[in-house]
This record gives structure tokens, sequence and C-alpha cells, in this order.
């Protein structure tokens, strides 16, 4: 992250001028939040000193009541601002449209709609982000989800089998395919489960799994598998993994 040590005789070079470039934000407070996200998200950060008189001139022009407001600027222009104050994951949700190229506005629109069930909508964005950008793994990827959760899954396979090793989404494209491969032999009692997780009802899935594992049918081990498969295609980091892992472990440790 850079941060940009700001007043009011270069405000308008620093912040104003300096946002033809990329969108940069003013703050008279860098959170641990903001800091982090300036340096996942890659932009500059106008600090005022909240200390110096002559910033309340400037805390008007910005119409800022809090030292924890943010303010966005783009294109020489005002354009937004954030709540300091919130979450980081709430934050990000906040400035990512600030920061993000259009190629990457678009891809997050096409997550948040395939995680919203809009299938199709989705499928139409990432299906242009893909001829545009063929190369691009985590379209690759979102794309065979699509195509997944649509019923194409010959395609989905096909796109997930280009991921190779090396590339990024790899370890996401495999566990999809397995996923995809448990869907195919699955029948009673594990059949609804792996539908309800093609179709990203991934909630649903896991409270089925558990439910059969609860039941003592997991004979074969595929519900356990299944779980862990899905812990894998939603991350470490995701709260369903957190949230069913630990009822995965007391099930069976408990």
């Amino acid at each position: 992250m850079s941060v940009i040590q700001t007043n009011i005789e270069n405000f308008e070079q620093v912040a104003i001028n300096g946002s033809e470039e990329k969108a940069i934000a003013v703050a008279f407070e860098v959170s641990p939040a903001l800091e982090k996200l300036s340096d996942e998200l890659k932009f500059s950060v106008a600090k005022l000193d909240p200390e110096d008189p002559n910033n309340q001139q400037l805390a008007g022009y910005l119409r800022i009541s809090s030292l924890s407001d943010i303010r966005i600027f783009k294109d020489k222009q005002l354009v937004g601002g954030a709540d300091g104050n919130l979450p980081e994951s709430e934050l990000k949700k906040q400035l990512q449209p600030f920061f993000l190229s259009e190629e990457d506005a678009l891809l997050l629109n096409a997550e948040d709609a395939l995680n919203l069930g809009q299938t199709n909508a989705a499928l139409k964005t990432l299906q242009k982000l893909f001829e545009k950008n063929p190369g691009n793994k985590k379209v690759c990827y979102l794309l065979a989800k699509a195509k997944t959760m649509s019923g194409k899954r010959e395609d989905a396979k096909s796109i997930l089998q280009s991921i190779k090793e090396t590339d990024d989404f790899y370890a996401e494209a495999k566990s999809l395919l397995e996923l995809m491969e448990f869907y195919e032999d699955a029948a009673p009692p594990y059949n609804k489960a792996y539908k309800l997780a093609s179709q990203n009802k991934y909630k649903e899935a896991l409270d089925c799994f558990l439910e059969i594992i609860e039941g003592k049918q997991d004979g074969e081990g595929k519900a356990k598998k299944g779980m862990v498969t899905l812990f894998s295609v939603l991350g470490p980091k995701h709260e369903l993994t957190w949230e069913y892992r630990a009822k995965l472990n007391r099930l069976i440790y408990i």
C-alpha cells in the first residue's frame, strides 16, 4: 500500500489530479482493514492529519463528519465513499467497485450472480469474458461452475480439464471435477445431496450429507468424501467450510 501524507496544500495534486490514472481513497484514519484492502486492491490512500486545523476546510469540502469516513476520487471527481468502521468483508464490498477494472467488475458481478442462483445471467457474462480472455483461469473455473449448474456438464468438464496443475484455480477445478464424478455415480441416499451441490446449493447439500452420516447410512463413505470435496470447492476461509467442518468433526470424533 502507498500512504501519501496529504494536506490542504498538496491535496489537489495528490488526490484529485492523482486520481486520473487510478482511483484514490482519502481518509483521516487508516484502519488495519483499509490498509489490508489497499494492498489487495492495489490503491493508494491520501491520508489527512486530523490534528492539522487547516484540514478542517477539506473535511467540510469532502462532507466528512467522522474520522472513519473514507472518500473516493476517480477521474478527478469525488465519486463515492465508505465507512471505515465496517468489518473488512463489508468494507471490501463498498470499496471494490471503485478499484476494479471493467473486466474484474464484470467477473465479480457474475460470481455474485452464481452465488445467488442466477445461473443464466452469470453464464452469459462469463461466456463473453471467456471469449475475450480464455487464459483467465478464474473465468474458466466460474464458467465451468455455471455450465455445471445449467446442466451442461460435458462442456464444464472440458473447461475444467484445461486447467493444469501449475495454473491458478487448479485445486478448485479438481474438486469440482470430483464433485461432478460423484454426482454422475450417485445413488440413494447420496443422490439428493449431490444434486443440490451441482446446483450450487451448498448449505442444503452439506445438511443432506450430515443427515446421511447421522443416520448411519454412510457405509460407502461418500457423504464424508462429498463434504470434504465441497470444502475444497468453497475454499478454507468460507463460512460454510468453517461451520460444517466443525459439525463433521463433532459427528466423527465425539
